[in-house]
């Protein structure tokens, strides 16, 4: 597969990770991504896989979204923190104050905040920059602890189920939020409903089992599957709501 077949935006994503690739394939030195999402993972292993070069993926728990691609052996690549915090402290406090410290994203991975703890994830690299500078959040003094496990207490998601006449998106969607096809179709048009972390041009594709949905200004949605069909021939459909 050609780069041409990208926009300009993945050309730039894929052309550093090819980069890495290649000093890896020239001096075998390992190597390894700075954190992707799941889309622009999806990007790059589409290009990877076309055109068969070998890679690895970090992905040491299922509910850590952000992954990285690495050639050789895996080396240390990430670290994981753990912090106390206050109650009012809220996953948005903690990435702003990373953000406030120059920190970009793709050096920072996951963060999931439980029960008056956080627990997050960054590229081992960054480990003396932030345990020099990362003190507080809002104000409130934390004390970095490097954890070699991430052990939540709760489940972060709510099981739902909704009856649903077809598995189309736009049906599917409107069922979740409760709004007319017509404003499901407004929403996509305005771009505020993303299919697996990209971006659809309409709502007539047919959902499957392990699709995500993010819809702005309600949450993240992943469908388990079909639980059933109702005397009426409605679909039982389980889904859950990350939370």
């Amino acid at each position: 597969m050609s780069l041409n077949n990208f926009s300009k935006e993945d050309k730039i994503l894929i052309g550093n990770i090819l980069d890495k690739y290649k000093k890896y394939n020239n001096t075998g030195i390992d190597t390894c991504s700075n954190f992707l999402n799941l889309e622009k993972l999806k990007v790059v292993t589409k290009y990877l896989d076309s055109n068969k070069i070998k890679y690895n993926i970090y992905e040491p728990y299922d509910f850590l979204e952000k992954k990285i691609i690495y050639f050789g052996d895996y080396l240390d690549y990430v670290t994981f923190y753990k912090a106390k915090i206050s109650d009012k402290i809220s996953h948005s406090n903690i990435l702003g104050t990373l953000f406030g410290l120059g920190i970009n994203d793709d050096v920072i991975g996951d963060i999931i905040v439980e029960d008056g703890y956080f627990y997050y994830t960054n590229l081992t690299r960054m480990n003396s920059f932030l345990e020099d500078n990362f003190l507080k959040v809002s104000n409130y003094p934390i004390k970095l602890e490097k954890v070699d496990e991430i052990i939540l207490t709760k489940e972060h998601f709510k099981e739902l189920t909704i009856l649903v006449s077809s598995m189309r998106l736009d049906n599917v969607v409107s069922k979740i939020i409760n709004k007319s096809r017509r404003q499901i179709d407004e929403m996509i048009d305005n771009k505020e409903i993303l299919l697996n972390y990209e971006e659809i041009k309409n709502g007539n594709g047919v959902l499957k089992e392990s699709d995500i949905l993010s819809i702005r200004r309600n949450g993240k949605y992943k469908i388990v599957g079909r639980d059933g069909i109702t005397k009426r021939n409605n679909i039982v459909l389980k889904i859950v709501k990350y939370v």
